[in-house]
């Protein structure tokens, strides 16, 4: 039988297995980004990545933690502690540097969405997003994707996807960054209609995964690693896979390069 996740709300609110004090319990820090991770309107932990997850941990010799909070936190925390890991997290050049990558969740593709009735706005490539307003959240990979180095008035940074698009329904910015599968979750988050949005540009494709800090004990690495090895070869992974994305989203064919795009200042929701 598996051993619950606790789960800790805003590291204010805690939901913990009556046998957690059984064994030594590890950190893993995240936001509510569904489908991949989130609160249902029980206050359970529900997501694909929740699913890995639970599979993973009667593989393990200590219990998962999970800490929900703001993106940007969760972020700083994961690369300021040790033996803690972050998830579902993009994998970038720059994180990479920063962070051991353990496994891969999925691949995604990112774009660039606006309303579907914005007809009015065209992009036929990267620079072409200077004319528009956007909202991205606080530490997002968009950032480093596409290579935001100053500060502008037309970016808007919020704390989660879930906010950028309100933004966006509200019409209060032009334009947001998701996945394909993170707008879908978002989307059903807010209760609004996946036809109200659509892609205005794609510029490439990105593994989401668990990462963890430079100097995190290399047997908890590799014992998260055994255990995700483990759920592929006996097939639980790939159910997984089916449960929560039962059909391919479609993609597009994603731009091949991304140069400099001009910046925007820290303005929040």
């Amino acid at each position: 039988m598996l051993r619950y996740l606790s789960v800790v709300i805003l590291v204010i609110t805690f939901f913990s297995s009556p046998v957690s004090n059984a064994r030594p319990a590890v950190t893993f820090y995240t936001e509510s980004y569904p489908p991949f991770q989130s609160l249902n309107p029980q206050g359970e932990l529900v997501g694909f990545s929740i699913d890995v997850l639970h599979a993973t941990q009667q593989y393990l010799d200590f219990d998962i933690n999970i800490q929900i909070m703001p993106w940007n936190r969760a972020y700083k925390n994961a690369a300021k502690n040790p033996d803690t890991f972050i998830f579902s997290i993009g994998k970038s050049e720059k994180r990479l540097q920063q962070f051991k990558w353990v496994i891969d969740f999925y691949t995604v593709q990112n774009a660039i969405y606006k309303k579907a009735s914005r007809s009015d706005i065209n992009i036929d490539s990267k620079e072409d997003i200077n004319r528009y307003t956007l909202a991205l959240p606080r530490g997002d990979i968009s950032l480093d994707s596409l290579n935001i180095q100053h500060k502008h008035p037309n970016v808007y940074l919020v704390s989660n996807q879930t906010k950028a698009l309100k933004m966006l329904y509200f019409e209060r910015v032009d334009l947001i960054n998701n996945n394909n599968i993170g707008l879908s979750g978002s989307v059903k988050a807010l209760g609004l209609k996946q036809s109200d949005f659509t892609v205005a540009y794609v510029y490439n494709n990105v593994e989401l995964g668990l990462a963890t800090h430079k100097e995190t004990r290399i047997e908890l690495l590799e014992m998260m690693q055994h255990a995700f090895d483990t759920i592929k070869q006996n097939g639980q992974f790939e159910l997984l896979v089916k449960k929560w994305f039962p059909e391919p989203v479609s993609q597009q064919t994603a731009t091949q390069e991304v140069s400099p795009i001009t910046t925007k200042p820290d303005k929040s929701s």
